[in-house]
Parts: C-alpha cells; structure tokens; sequence
C-alpha cells in the first residue's frame, strides 16, 4: 500500500509540474513603439493628467480574439535568431560602421538638406567664409545655418577627431565614420563667426526682393497722397461739407470755419 500511496503522489507532482509550465508561457505582444512621458513632468492641466483611469479596459466591449490575433507576435524567436546569425556571417556583405555624435534625427534631417545641394562641404565652408550666397536661395542659406554645430555638438565632434588623429589614416577613417551632417558641421568648425556671416548672407539675398515690396508700397502711398491733392471731386466734396457744417453751426453768419481736422467726417452720420 506505501508503495502505492507513493506512485500516486509522483501523479500529482507531475500534474503541478504542468501546470506550472503552462502559467509560465507567456503571451508575446506586437509591442507599439512611442515616447512614454514620464509621469513626474505631467502637469494638471495636461490632457494625459484629465483622463488618468477615464477608461477600464476590463468595461471596454471588444472582440477579445479578435484583438489577440491583430496584437500577437506568432513568429518564432528562434528563426529571428537564426537570421541574425547568418547575418553574422563572416561571408555576407559588411555593414558601414556609423558613429553618431549628434543627435540621430538632428543628422538624418541634416543629411536630407545636405544630399539636395550635392557639394563638397568644404566648398561650402569656403563660400560661408567668404560670405559668398553662390546659387543658394534664402531658404537653403536658412537651411544650412539651422544644421551648423552647437556648442555642444561642437565640443562633442571636437573632441571625437583629436581622439582619432594618433594619424592621418586613423583621422580619415575617423571621419568617414560620420555621417553626412556631422561631416557638414566639421567643415564648418573651422569658419568664424559662421553664424553670422550666414546672417549677412541672407540679408544679401533678400535685399533686392525686400527692397522692392518696400518701394512697391512707397509708389502706391505716393499716388494715393498724389489723388488725393489733386482731386477737384475731392475738393468740391470737402467744400461743400464746409459750406453745409457752417450753415448748421451758425446759419451762415458770424465766425464761419475755415476748415476742419479730418476726423470730423466720421461725425458725419450722426
């Protein structure tokens, strides 16, 4: 009989074994990647802040299953693995080595601008130094002056360069490591008062256009003021708008108005 009991007990253990194995699988989730907010900055009059526990997902009416199957990660971990594994593989293409000092989007807008204008960057360096626009527009100037190098960005591609130039070679590769924003901003590094002259370039540019809505503008007020003091309708107008304000005020007799200040024509209608 204890030899039974005993079998009977190893049943049970077995069956808690499972079960526990199946508590244990856990469901992969599609994950949505977004930029959480940590809590500590919500304020109380953020939207985040008024809808806190609005919504009791357990009350919400969905298709469960439904759900599952849109939001379920069915792929194998293993063939992840196996793929990056043959990716490793000392017999398939190298991948380009990328060392980011900037920020990554910061240099990815950056090298979007950059890939339109197809320059050398030094070539650029050397117009901005020379405060020369070229065939560069306003907005492209503005452009380039928004992806020079901050202090920060400065000290950070300053500071990477000195540590790779033990030779010319390592400083080569050094640089071809960069991606094409930070190379922009290496080039620009070495122009003074690079803001500036950016500054001056897109005065440049615009002076002509600026300066001809300005005079545009002039010649309109100036044969509007011209009308205005050559106009006989004008003058009869006005005149009789006199005549008829010194009848009411005084019957026509006694100290009549030789004129009046302009406002007195909204009065008018009164």
């Amino acid at each position: 009989n204890s030899g039974g009991k005993k079998k009977k007990k190893g049943k049970k253990k077995g069956k808690k074994t499972k079960v526990e194995k199946e508590k244990k699988l856990k469901v992969r989730r599609k994950k949505l990647f977004w930029n959480p907010i940590d809590e500590g900055k919500i304020k109380k009059h953020s939207i985040w802040y008024k809808v806190k526990g609005a919504v009791d997902m357990g009350k919400l009416k969905y298709d469960a299953s439904e759900f599952d199957s849109l939001f379920t990660d069915t792929s194998n971990p293993a063939d992840k693995k196996k793929k990056v594994g043959a990716g490793d593989s000392s017999s398939g293409p190298k991948q380009k080595k990328s060392t980011q000092v900037i920020d990554g989007k910061r240099g990815m807008n950056g090298g979007i601008i950059l890939a339109r204008l197809k320059m050398e960057y030094s070539v650029i360096a050397n117009m901005v130094d020379n405060m020369d626009s070229g065939k560069f527009d306003a907005t492209q100037l503005r452009a380039l002056q928004e992806f020079l190098p901050t202090d920060e960005e400065h000290q950070g591609l300053d500071s990477y360069i000195k540590s790779a130039s033990t030779s010319e070679e390592k400083k080569k590769e050094a640089m071809d490591d960069l991606c094409a924003c930070e190379k922009y901003m290496v080039a620009m590094m070495v122009v003074s008062e690079s803001a500036s002259k950016f500054d001056c370039m897109l005065f440049q540019s615009q002076f002509e256009c600026s300066l001809k809505e300005i005079v545009d503008e002039i010649i309109k007020l100036s044969n509007a003021c011209k009308e205005v003091r050559t106009s006989s309708r004008l003058q009869k107008l006005m005149a009789v708008i006199l005549t008829l304000g010194n009848h009411i005020n005084t019957g026509g007799t006694g100290n009549l108005a030789s004129g009046f200040s302009l406002d007195a024509l909204l009065k008018l209608d009164e």
